[in-house]
């Protein structure tokens, strides 16, 4: 048994380290070794205490065992930086847990595992995140800057079409009022997608704030409650949320999620369900909305987030366009899909804490 245990500490690809009651080290595997830069012989036989206490760069380390000795928990589990004796900074997964009889402790297991590889990853990732997202915030800066400018430059020329229009067919015979009345629809129209460009272009998250999720939700459902697609819908919402807090500009959030609750509601059938589902995980919290209507065409799925794309008799077709600006100006993404059984499916995933 003894060969066999042996084999088992020195084959272990996690650093094992075992700590008397009298807190000298009793046992140090290979790879605890090699991941604390020290040979065994510097382990095995000395007090963990005079080799880690003084190490004031290693305090977040030393503290996982300290709270094993200090707190009667079954085990104390951490990420700490910790400074090999080389210099380079690594970090660990740190488990320790103090074995206690007769409520003296006994012994100390610390399990160490390097996870300074896979550390520096996620940094990288999140580096690239940021790069990528302040690149899209300069794009998206540009265009909206030329549409602000546009918008600006088209609306004094349609006001002025429309009021001259409007003055003309007061004084118009029969024959001329119908081309006048299709060219004062016409501007209405214009006017509509000037505003709505107005509006898409006016976005700008002002404050965050720690929002709870089931709050955010509600005041989402009661902005909209008299427009005119819930009221000749009537739907039925069904949902279910975390109590939990996200760092939102809640004023401009309800508005994505309530123009996602009006795209729904609109393709839904009659007195149909909108089920509301949100969960985190890693960081993020995904909300998806599904409705019980007959889906996107396919179309739809590509062109949805499309300035002015609508299959609907009025509107700029703006709303989910507007949606997923706020969504990105949050540093979250939004997806549309139909579900197996072929009904409409949003998907909006959004950091717990924006970086």
């Amino acid at each position: 048994m003894e060969k066999i245990a042996a084999a088992i500490m020195a084959n272990l690809p996690v650093g094992l380290l075992v700590i008397g009651g009298d807190g000298k080290i009793i046992e140090a595997n290979p790879s605890a070794c090699s991941i604390l830069g020290c040979q065994i012989e510097g382990f095995v036989g000395n007090s963990w205490g005079d080799i880690f206490l003084s190490q004031e760069e290693n305090l977040e380390f030393t503290e996982v065992v300290l709270d094993a000795i200090q707190k009667e928990t079954p085990k104390i589990e951490r990420i700490t930086p910790y400074f090999a004796p080389d210099g380079k900074k690594r970090y660990l997964s740190v488990i320790s847990s103090a074995q206690r009889t007769k409520k003296k402790i006994s012994a100390i297991v610390v399990i160490i595992e390097d996870l300074t590889e896979l550390y520096e990853m996620h940094e990288r990732e999140k580096n690239i995140l940021a790069i990528n997202h302040r690149l899209a915030s300069a794009r998206a800066e540009s265009l909206i800057a030329f549409a602000r400018s546009v918008a600006h430059q088209i609306r004094n020329p349609i006001t002025a079409i429309a009021g001259f229009s409007r003055l003309i067919t007061r004084k118009a015979d029969k024959a001329s009022l119908e081309p006048l009345e299709a060219i004062i629809d016409e501007t209405h129209k214009l006017e509509t997608i000037v505003r709505a460009v107005a509006e898409y272009s006016a976005i700008a998250i002002k404050k965050v704030t720690p929002t709870n999720l089931w709050v955010l939700v509600e005041d989402a459902k009661h902005l909209i409650q008299d427009h005119p697609s819930i009221k000749a819908h009537a739907p039925s919402w069904d949902t279910e949320c975390p109590d939990m807090s996200i760092l939102v500009d809640h004023e401009l959030m309800i508005q994505a999620l309530s123009e996602v609750f009006i795209n729904s509601t609109e393709f839904n059938d009659i007195n149909g369900t909108i089920t509301i589902c949100a969960k985190e995980k890693g960081g993020d919290v995904t909300i998806t909305i599904t409705d019980s209507g007959p889906g996107f065409t396919p179309d739809g799925l590509k062109m949805a987030f499309d300035p002015f794309f609508t299959t609907k008799a009025v509107g700029a077709g703006m709303g989910l366009t507007r949606a997923k600006r706020i969504v990105t100006e949050h540093q979250g993404t939004i997806e549309i899909s139909n579900t197996d059984d072929n009904h409409g499916h949003v998907i909006i995933t959004l950091p717990v804490e924006p970086l």
